[in-house]
């Protein structure tokens, strides 16, 4: 979907990295440059970055281009083992975004896939899964 340069591209738009400080081309600074502002999402007054190595961009953008914010929480989520936040609304998002991501890969055409009937309800740290199959 997207090459390294395009999600690099598309993710810095949007202003999801911390940013290069201007001059500095130390290894540390490009790390940085590519480092997920993460501030305030795992936990209360928590100063945190994800580092984003390149092979991973086109994976993390792809998320993002689907769910927004959402796709980001949770390939944070997913990098390191299923990280849970402090905040209800942060796992909300990252359940959600895990649940269709295993409904895309069990059903990869969207044509398919758009007739489904799933329905599910996200709680605090719990999805219920009401679709046809688990009744």
């Amino acid at each position: 979907m997207f090459s390294v340069e395009q999600a690099r591209e598309l993710l810095d738009k949007a202003k999801l990295f911390f940013g290069a400080d201007d001059g500095d081309d130390t290894e540390e600074s490009r790390k940085i440059a590519q480092s997920l502002n993460m501030n305030d999402v795992w936990g209360w007054a928590c100063a945190d970055g994800e580092y984003v190595p390149d092979d991973k961009l086109p994976e993390l953008a792809a998320l993002f281009y689907r769910y927004g914010w959402a796709g980001v929480l949770y390939w944070v989520s997913e990098q390191n083992g299923g990280m849970r936040s402090e905040f209800h609304d942060n796992n909300r998002f990252i359940d959600f975004v895990r649940h269709e991501e295993r409904l895309r890969k069990e059903i990869p055409e969207d044509s398919q896939r758009a007739y489904k009937k799933i329905q599910y309800i996200l709680g605090p740290n719990f999805i219920i899964d009401r679709s046809e199959e688990a009744q």
